[in-house]
């Protein structure tokens, strides 16, 4: 049996919370009758060992409690860990087990059992960890030498004619372009090994921090290298339609701290001739993961429903580390030591950020980018 993607399953809970079970004569059963039929339907998943398809249906419990102020039992937060465990989902049974223990205490019913199974969970969730490779020895000190006589001095011979220096090459020795602002459309491409795959959509964010930039002065001013830090927002946005009329649009949000080394290439000076503003970006990046959130907005005729969760707490774990490519052009404006800075950069992430085997999630990310630079 192919089991359900898991960035569609949060898209699930919210048609199943926004669109409610049908009923005769189009009426909507109330909450505690709601919480009922999902746990028949749990129940019935787990006698048929349709792990991931329980755990969806016990989200769904869950989802109902907090949104209508019902109290959870202890013993459903144990059983939700033990499903999460069942279908490979180790950070989830992590976080139920958390709750469990904390609610329970050392009275709880299962409380030896469920110190066992946070045990193991951990230790699915943090894998093997490679073993740190030994430091090299430090290099013997070599034994200096004595310094050898200082031959008497040359008679003074008189200057050359002093050239006329050319003012490109002689203002900046490195430019510092901060603050740099900037607008992100972020989405992601997504891969499944299971029958349905998530159609992502363009998720708006924002992006703020600094560089600098230095010539390396054999390439005659060509070429830059440029070192950069900034803050970003991506993620993507993730919509289903259900054939009861229901919309669900998922947003996974991610907050990072990116760090990119790039290649900065200007045209060549042609004599006689202005230099061409432009140039051009590329080089690779790290990415190092804030906070990842999820937002649900679900619409049907009965209403709408909006909820907002960690990740983590939707099944969604993903890599904390993010690389990849980034490439574009930019435009620097303005003559002296402060210019403007305006151009576009594309991202192309590698790294597979779904912690999940059978499913993939990589960055893709376009940001229009303003600054100020000052050369130094």
């Amino acid at each position: 049996m192919k089991s359900l993607n898991r960035w569609l399953a949060v898209a699930a809970l919210g048609a199943s919370i926004g669109t409610g079970p049908v009923t005769a004569a189009g009426q909507e059963l109330p909450p505690e009758i709601q919480v009922d039929l999902y746990m028949v339907r749990a129940d019935r998943h787990i006698q048929n060992q349709e792990w991931v398809a329980a755990l969806e249906a016990l989200d769904v419990v869950l989802a109902l409690q907090a949104a209508n102020d019902m109290e959870t039992p202890d013993a459903l937060w144990f059983q939700h860990a033990e499903v999460a465990m069942q279908a490979g989902y180790p950070q989830t049974a992590v976080a139920s087990l958390t709750r469990y223990l904390v609610e329970t205490g050392r009275e709880g019913e299962y409380y030896t059992a469920a110190l066992r199974m946070l045990d193991e969970a951990e230790r699915r969730g943090a894998g093997d960890a490679p073993a740190a490779a030994p430091l090299p020895a430090a290099p013997e000190q070599a034994t200096p030498r004595p310094a050898a006589p200082q031959p008497a001095a040359p008679p003074p011979v008189p200057p050359p004619p002093a050239e006329i220096a050319d003012p490109a090459e002689s203002e900046d020795r490195f430019t510092v372009l901060f603050p740099l602002i900037g607008m992100n459309a972020a989405t992601m491409s997504l891969s499944s090994g299971g029958t349905v795959v998530p159609d992502a959509s363009y998720l708006n964010g924002i992006s703020g921090g600094g560089a600098v930039a230095f010539p390396l002065p054999f390439l005659d001013g060509m070429f830059d290298v440029q070192i950069g830090a900034h803050y970003t927002q991506k993620g993507t946005r993730v919509t289903q339609s259900t054939p009861e009329g229901a919309t669900v649009s998922v947003d996974v949000a991610f907050q990072g701290l990116d760090i990119s080394a790039l290649a900065r290439v200007s045209p060549p000076q042609v004599a006689n001739l202005p230099q061409l503003p432009f140039y051009a970006l590329i080089g690779p990046y790290a990415s190092l993961e804030l906070d990842c959130s999820v937002t649900l907005d679900a619409t049907a005729a009965i209403g709408r429903f909006t909820t907002s969760d960690a990740c983590a707490n939707a099944s969604l774990d993903t890599q904390p580390v993010d690389f990849g490519l980034t490439g574009g052009i930019g435009i620097e404006m303005g003559s002296g030591t402060t210019r403007i800075n305006v151009g576009a950069l594309y991202s192309y992430g590698i790294q597979d950020i779904d912690k999940f085997a059978s499913e993939t999630a990589r960055h893709r990310v376009l940001n229009f980018f303003a600054g100020v630079a000052t050369g130094f």
